[in-house]
């Protein structure tokens, strides 16, 4: 049930927004702005794409126990 006048209690929309949508635009923007045309080109460019892709796993808000969750809303009733 949505709290009225309150921010949603998923971390979701802010993740996406800060860190999920910019560590993608730089894995993908690696591969196309670099055009790796040689080897050690491509190394650099797979090495920034496995970066921002760690960055983005990395920075996922973490799954609560539903308990937690329960807890979390009780407390601001």
């Amino acid at each position: 049930m949505p709290v009225v006048g309150c921010k949603s209690p998923s971390p979701w929309g802010r993740w996406a927004l800060r860190w999920g949508a910019p560590s993608a635009v730089v894995a993908l923007g690696s591969v196309w702005v670099l055009e790796p045309a040689s080897l050690v080109g491509a190394g650099i460019a797979a090495g920034v794409a496995l970066t921002a892709l760690l960055v983005f796993v990395g920075t996922m808000p973490r799954r609560q126990p539903p308990a937690r969750q329960r807890a979390r809303r009780g407390a601001g009733e």
